[in-house]
């Protein structure tokens, strides 16, 4: 896309500190309010600015948890999360997602994300990273197969949204 890379220019990207709290907890309300595509509904992220401040606290303490989010000012506008597996079996794989404020997507700042949660992998010696996304969010599947990302599986009727049943696709990028 002409003009993407300009356009990812004009944000920050950076780990979340204990100073972003007030302004995650805001992003994370628009987010989950103008789209269903997460897990998490509205309320369900986290309930309040302290509790934010929590979650932030427990990525920055646990080694292998990564928070980064885009930035346009003071304002978050994107997020990329990565939680490694807590035991020895599971330790080189991730689990990942991201969001992007509707008024930002388009820009660049979803390949963006998956690339430093890449670099992140790589950082770390991962072997997977993973994700699922529902079944419908086209927009989202083809990022991921583009930055390389494979469909594993389906889990049929894995979610309640909207008052309906959607399928989740299970997606992994393997690093050799």
């Amino acid at each position: 896309m002409p003009g993407m890379d300009a356009a990812v220019n004009d944000y920050d990207i950076r780990v979340a500190t204990t100073a972003d709290a007030e302004a995650l907890f805001r992003f994370g309300e628009t987010l989950l309010a103008e789209t269903s595509f997460f897990v998490r509904g509205p309320g369900e992220r986290a309930r309040s600015v302290g509790e934010m401040r929590e979650v932030i606290e427990r990525f920055d303490t646990l080694p292998h948890y990564l928070l980064l989010n885009a930035w346009q000012g003071a304002e978050a506008v994107a997020e990329a999360v990565a939680i490694c597996g807590d035991f020895s079996r599971n330790q080189y794989t991730a689990t990942v997602g991201i969001g992007v404020l509707a008024d930002h997507s388009g820009r660049g700042l979803g390949r963006v994300l998956m690339q430093e949660l890449d670099g992140f992998a790589c950082d770390l010696g991962l072997r997977r990273l993973e994700l699922t996304v529902m079944a419908h969010n086209t927009a989202a599947r083809t990022l991921y197969k583009k930055v390389g990302y494979v469909e594993e599986g389906t889990k049929r009727d894995s979610l309640f949204v909207d008052g309906g049943y959607v399928s989740e696709i299970m997606m992994a990028k393997v690093f050799a």
